[in-house]
């Protein structure tokens, strides 16, 4: 959605890639006509099998379900559009698939080894006894092991880059949730902790490996404004904590946690005020919010 130079780079990676994928399906977003036609002629301009399709609303849920519907491989990688993609990154990505016990992998960019905050345990942003591996949080964060071999035992996996099979996408009926929707802010930890719970069910193995490296550049050609991002932040998942958790104890970890994050501001002396207007904004609409009315119309215009 609006980046086509950023779509650029990041085929231009495909190209070099050692494993050259069957199909690279790239739905677009992008509003405005001159732009949407810059990415089209992005996609033209490669010697990749590239399928185009232009979505008419701006939301990452429905672009993603889009590209799984036109999906023929029986391996999906799902990116985004603003990452350089190792050399070796689908190669390693087959190889781990010709496992059949193995249901999802997700990619690292940077490294995984990180040390634990205290203040993040407390707030409920990490789980210290859960630390070794990947995992989702009653706050609703999905954190990273705190370190990997080559991979490690993962509940998540996050959408800048990791793979599933399309086999198991149509056995349980998980697609990403719609309700989320414009950036549709941690929907990539919603579908892959769900995916990874049918999986556990079936005593398959969801794993993050550092053998699917990449680079997330975080592209400045087009972000969510700020405010509309804090809002969507604690919104979601909010929303989340009832469909994931059903428990009293997960809506006051998320709110704990929002709480924990608006003090870490202000102690930097940062502004507080739209951290603290989201927060009112849950309390107020919070029976809408955990039904599924996340009220977009009041903060994301």
């Amino acid at each position: 959605m609006n980046r086509p130079e950023s779509l650029c780079r990041t085929i231009g990676y495909l190209e070099k890639s050692s494993n050259i994928p069957d199909e690279v399906i790239v739905v677009d977003q992008s509003q405005d006509r001159d732009v949407a036609e810059r990415v089209r002629d992005t996609c033209r301009c490669t010697n990749l099998n590239v399928i185009y399709k232009w979505n008419d609303e701006p939301s990452l849920t429905k672009a993603r379900n889009t590209g799984y519907s036109l999906a023929k491989g029986d391996i999906i990688v799902f990116m985004d559009d603003d990452v350089d993609v190792d050399v070796d990154t689908l190669e390693n990505a087959k190889r781990l698939f010709a496992d059949d016990s193995i249901a999802m992998v997700g990619g690292v960019s940077g490294s995984l080894k990180h040390d634990i905050k205290l203040s993040s345990v407390i707030f409920g942003r990490t789980s210290f006894h859960r630390r070794k591996k990947g995992h989702v949080t009653k706050a609703v964060y999905g954190r990273f092991p705190l370190c990997t071999e080559e991979y490690t035992e993962s509940e998540w996996a996050m959408g800048f880059l990791f793979c599933v099979r399309k086999e198991l996408m149509d056995r349980w009926e998980i697609r990403f949730d719609e309700t989320l929707r414009y950036y549709a802010y941690a929907e990539d930890l919603d579908f892959s902790y769900r995916y990874y719970k049918c999986a556990h069910k079936e005593n398959l193995r969801c794993l993050i490996s550092s053998l699917l490296h990449v680079k997330h550049n975080v592209s400045t050609e087009y972000r969510t404004p700020a405010r509309r991002h804090v809002f969507m932040h604690s919104v979601h998942r909010w929303y989340l904590s009832k469909k994931l958790f059903n428990s009293f104890i997960s809506q006051l970890m998320v709110f704990w946690a929002d709480m924990g994050y608006m003090a870490f501001r202000f102690i930097r002396k940062e502004s507080v005020r739209d951290n603290w207007d989201a927060i009112k904004f849950c309390i107020r609409y919070r029976k809408d919010i955990i039904n599924g009315n996340l009220h977009y119309l009041d903060y994301m215009q």
